[in-house]
């Protein structure tokens, strides 16, 4: 709406600027001709302008742009770090239709035998805020991250231990049991890596696991339409 009260007050001005322009010198400017001038023509894009603002508003009504909704993350900040077992949500232009989920944890002696526990929590945060408080998505990837680890660059990737991706349809739905969806899941011993050849900082943190998740549905989807 905004963008055609724009074209509007634009041509509108145009014209009439080069209007008056022509009647105080009558002279049309270096490469016009005067007869482009005349109140016929200006009319005639005026209406033009009116009927293509009409065309978006009537656009925007049928197909409003997707409503921006805030990610449901714990507030932290300085002196308020993220708690531990809580899931922190990202969004990334370059991972179209994954939701980012990390899950922290803190051990030790990291012992594999507790991840099913942690994806199922993972999973019931996200079906437990319903996803009206998301963003639309399509799959959700789950990293567990072990705070424990050193936080040095070339260690960085080994503190996110494990992934899995889901379906957003199976997670929401109440009848699929959470304990199942992570059982049947495949898990990724290498979902992260940092990269700083990455042109910028937000890129440098590389979620391999989607990145193959997307190669591998794209190839299945070229191959269903041969």
């Amino acid at each position: 709406m905004k963008q055609a009260r724009r074209l509007i007050w634009a041509l509108l001005t145009i014209g009439e600027c080069l209007c008056l322009s022509c009647g105080r010198s009558g002279e049309a400017p270096l490469g016009q001709h005067p007869q482009q001038l005349s109140g016929e023509d200006y009319q005639r894009s005026k209406d033009a302008a009116l009927a293509q603002a009409e065309r978006e508003y009537e656009e925007a009504l049928t197909n409003p742009p997707p409503r921006e909704v805030p990610l449901p993350n714990f507030p932290a900040g300085p002196g308020l770090p993220q708690p531990l077992g809580l899931n922190f949500y990202e969004r990334r232009k370059y991972y179209p239709g994954y939701l980012l989920c990390t899950y922290d944890v803190s051990e030790n002696h990291y012992d594999q035998s507790n991840e099913p526990a942690w994806f199922k929590a993972a999973l019931l945060q996200i079906r437990a805020s319903g996803p009206e408080h998301f963003p639309p998505f399509d799959w959700v990837a789950i990293i567990m991250r072990n705070r424990e680890e050193p936080s040095k660059v070339n260690t960085y990737e080994l503190a996110h231990k494990v992934g899995a991706i889901f379906k957003a349809s199976e997670v929401f739905d109440s009848s699929d049991d959470p304990g199942l969806l992570v059982a049947k899941a495949q898990m990724d011993r290498r979902p992260f890596k940092f990269d700083p050849q990455q042109p910028t900082p937000g890129e440098q943190d590389r979620w391999l696991i989607v990145e193959r998740h997307a190669a591998t549905t794209r190839a299945a989807a070229s191959s269903d339409d041969k």
